[in-house]
């Protein structure tokens, strides 16, 4: 192998210890699931040696990111075992529940452009942001007689 190739895995140890915590493994836990022994996680993390391809097909069906553990570049593809599994529940939900999810997303994640009415004065009211939906938007409110 060229210097050149050498310098493109150089810090690769480093990736797969940060891919392993992310993981929530401890080098002996991973060893163990990936039939590896201790030793040799700890030699690939060093960089002593390697991880073989059988080794970095069990890493990724944990859920870890392989293209980026060798090129040192996140994949675009990449998501982990509990993304996985809300995805698949919401594309498992109807229209209504997907809303709903997605209201509770919008209402945990930091704020942003509020929705609303704006008054434009004498002239009307303008409804500004996304709005969809079946429901019915009363603009004029109720009167009291006095």
């Amino acid at each position: 192998m060229s210097t050149d190739k050498n310098k493109e895995l150089f810090g690769f140890g480093a990736r797969l210890i940060e891919e392993r915590l992310k993981l929530g493994f401890t080098q002996k836990a991973l060893a163990a699931v990936l039939e590896k022994t201790s030793m040799t996680q700890i030699k690939y993390e060093s960089e002593e040696t390697k991880p073989d391809l059988l080794y970095l097909a069990g890493l990724h069906k944990l859920g870890a990111d392989i293209y980026y553990i060798v090129t040192g570049i996140r994949s675009a593809n990449a998501i982990a075992k509990d993304e996985i599994e809300v995805l698949d529940g919401y594309r498992a939900l109807d229209i209504r529940g997907k809303a709903g999810v997605l209201g509770m997303i919008t209402g945990l994640s930091a704020p942003q452009a509020i929705s609303g009415v704006s008054n434009l004065g004498k002239v009307g009211q303008q409804i500004v942001g996304d709005i969809t939906g079946s429901q019915a938007v009363n603009l004029i409110g109720k009167k009291t007689k006095k």
